[in-house]
C-alpha cells in the first residue's frame, strides 16, 4: 500500500484514477492544479507523485524541480496527451521513473505504481542497511546458564509479540546490543532494516536530527532533505543505545514519536507516521535518574512495557569458559593463530576473576592473549587481566595482609612491566595491549623509571 499524490486537472479522469487506486489497495490525495498539490505536499510526504505536466497554473515538470529537496523519497511518474522529446528528456534528467503518454491504461499503472513501490521501498531498505553497518543479525549467543537462559526465553517471547518498546537493562559489556539484535532477527521484523544510534557519542546538537530527520534549510549546515532513524527503520527495529543519556528536550519530542507513532522532521511541518518498534538500552539505573528528576518518569513507563534484565558475568560464571573458547575460536583468523584450546592454569584463571568489564572484557583478552601466544595452546601466562593480576596479588597479599587487596600503584607497575615484556620493550605495541596512549604508556615509564 502506499500513499499517492495524484495531481490531473481533467475532473473525470481524476476521479477514475483515485477510484482505481484505491481499490488497488492504496491511498489517493488528488489534487487538480499544482496550488492545491503544494497545500498537500505541506502536510504529507507521498511514496509516488502521478503528476500532470499541462496544468492549468503551470508546468508539472517546473513544480517537481521546485520541490525536489521535499520529494527526495518519492518516486515520480508524470503524464501527458502530448508526447514531447524534449518533455521526457527532461523528467529523465530529473529522476522522473517514468513517463506516461494519456490515455492511460490504468491497469498498465496499476502495475507501475506496484513496481515503483517496491523499487521506492527497496532502495530505503539498502540505505538503512548501509546506516545499520550491515549488523549480522545471526551472530551466536552463548547461554549455558540458567540465569541467561532465561533471558534468552524473555527475548524470544517479546519478539514474537506485538510489543512496541522494550527496555534492555544491564552494565556495560554485558551483551545488550547482541540481544537486541538477536530479538529483531527473531520477530516478524526481521527482514526489515533495524537501525541502532548512540544517544551518547551522537552530539546534543545533531542528535534531534539523527533521530527526526531535518528539512533542507533547517540549520546552517542542512544542504538537503534527510531521512532521520525512525523514518529509516520503518517496519523494523529503531536501537536507541544510552537512552539514559538523552536531554530532557529530546525526551519529550521522543516520548511524543513512541505515543503517536509519528513524527516532524526538524524544520518540517509535515507529520510522518512511522511503524517502529524501539529497543532502549542503558546501563544506567533510570528509576534513579527518575527520582533525580533527569530522566520523564512518564517516558521511562512508555519504554518500560517490557523490561530486560541483563546479568553481570560475575553472575552467570557457568559462561565464562564457553564464552572464552568461542571468542578463541572466532578471533584467531583475525589474528592470523590456530590454538587447540586452553590449559587448564588460563581456565581457572578465567575462573577466578570478576570480570568487572563482563562480556567485552572477556573478549579483549582472549584476544591479546593470542596476540601474545607462541605456543599450541593459550596459556595463563598470556593472559593479562586489566583490573587484578593473581600472581602479583599471591606474592604480595602476605605483605598487605588481605589476600587479592594490591596497592593500585604496585598493581600498575607490574601491568607496564608485563606489558612491557610481551612487546618486547615496544613502546607502541605496549600501549595496544594496555588499552592506553603510546603518551601515557611513557608517562608510566617515567614515572616508575
Amino acid at each position: 500500500m502506499a500513499l499517492i499524490l495524484l495531481v490531473e486537472d481533467e475532473k473525470l479522469l481524476r476521479w477514475a484514477l483515485t477510484e482505481q487506486l484505491q481499490r488497488a489497495g492504496h491511498t489517493v490525495h488528488a489534487a487538480g492544479d499544482l496550488a492545491e498539490a503544494s497545500t498537500h505536499l505541506d502536510k504529507h510526504q507521498p511514496d509516488v507523485l502521478l503528476l500532470d505536466l499541462a496544468l492549468p497554473d503551470g508546468h508539472g515538470l517546473d513544480f517537481y524541480e521546485r520541490n525536489r529537496p521535499r520529494l527526495e523519497d518519492t518516486v515520480a511518474i508524470v503524464m501527458t496527451a502530448v508526447g514531447q522529446v524534449e518533455d521526457a528528456v527532461r523528467a529523465m534528467k530529473l529522476g522522473v521513473l517514468d513517463f506516461l503518454t494519456k490515455p492511460v491504461d490504468q491497469q498498465e499503472l496499476i502495475r507501475l505504481i506496484d513496481r515503483s513501490v517496491s523499487v521506492r521501498f527497496d532502495q530505503l531498505e539498502a540505505h538503512a542497511a548501509r546506516l545499520s553497518r550491515e549488523r549480522d543479525l545471526s551472530q551466536t549467543v552463548i547461554a549455558e546458564s540458567p540465569a541467561f537462559r532465561r533471558v534468552l526465553d524473555l527475548i524470544g517471547e517479546v519478539a514474537r509479540s506485538d510489543v512496541t518498546t522494550i527496555l534492555v537493562q544491564g552494565e556495560s559489556g554485558t551483551g545488550k546490543n547482541l540481544l537486541a539484535r538477536t530479538l529483531h532477527g527473531l520477530s516478524s521484523r526481521r527482514k526489515k532494516p533495524i537501525i541502532e544510534v548512540s544517544c551518547a557519542a551522537i552530539p546534543d546538537t545533531l542528535l534531534e536530527s539523527e533521530l527526526l530527520g531535518h528539512e533542507r534549510g533547517a540549520f546552517t549546515d542542512a544542504k538537503a532533505t534527510r531521512r532521520g532513524a525512525f523514518e529509516l527503520a520503518d517496519g523494523g527495529t529503531l536501537v536507541l543505545d544510552e537512552v539514559g543519556e538523552l536531554k530532557p528536550e529530546l525526551q519529550a519530542k521522543l516520548l511524543h514519536v513512541l505515543e503517536e507513532r509519528r513524527l516532524r522532521r526538524v524544520g518540517g511541518s509535515r507529520e510522518i507516521f512511522v511503524d517502529v518498534r524501539v529497543i532502549g538500552i542503558t546501563n544506567r539505573d533510570l528509576t534513579a535518574l527518575v527520582r533525580e528528576e533527569r530522566f520523564r518518569q512518564d517516558l521511562f513507563y512508555r519504554l518500560n512495557i517490557f523490561p530486560i534484565s541483563v546479568p553481570p558475568l560475575r553472575e552467570h560464571p557457568e559462561d565464562i569458559l564457553a564464552l572464552a573458547r568461542h571468542f578463541l575460536e572466532t578471533l584467531q583468523p583475525k589474528v592470523g593463530r590456530r590454538l587447540s584450546g586452553l590449559s587448564r592454569e588460563a581456565e581457572n584463571l578465567l575462573l577466578g576473576y570478576s570480570w568487572p568489564g563482563n562480556v567485552r572484557e572477556l573478549r579483549n583478552v582472549i584476544e591479546r592473549a593470542l596476540i601474545l601466544e607462541h605456543g599450541t595452546i593459550l596459556g595463563s601466562d598470556s593472559l593479562i587481566l586489566d583490573r587484578i593480576d593473581t600472581s602479583l596479588a599471591s606474592s604480595t597479599s602476605a605483605a598487605h595482609g588481605d589476600v587479592g587487596i594490591v596497592p593500585l600503584e604496585e598493581l600498575e607497575r607490574e601491568m607496564v612491566a608485563k606489558a612491557m615484556r610481551a612487546a618486547a620493550d615496544n613502546q607502541t605495541r605496549a600501549a595496544e595491549l594496555l588499552g592506553i596512549s603510546r603518551d601515557q604508556l611513557r608517562y608510566r615509564l617515567k614515572k616508575f623509571d
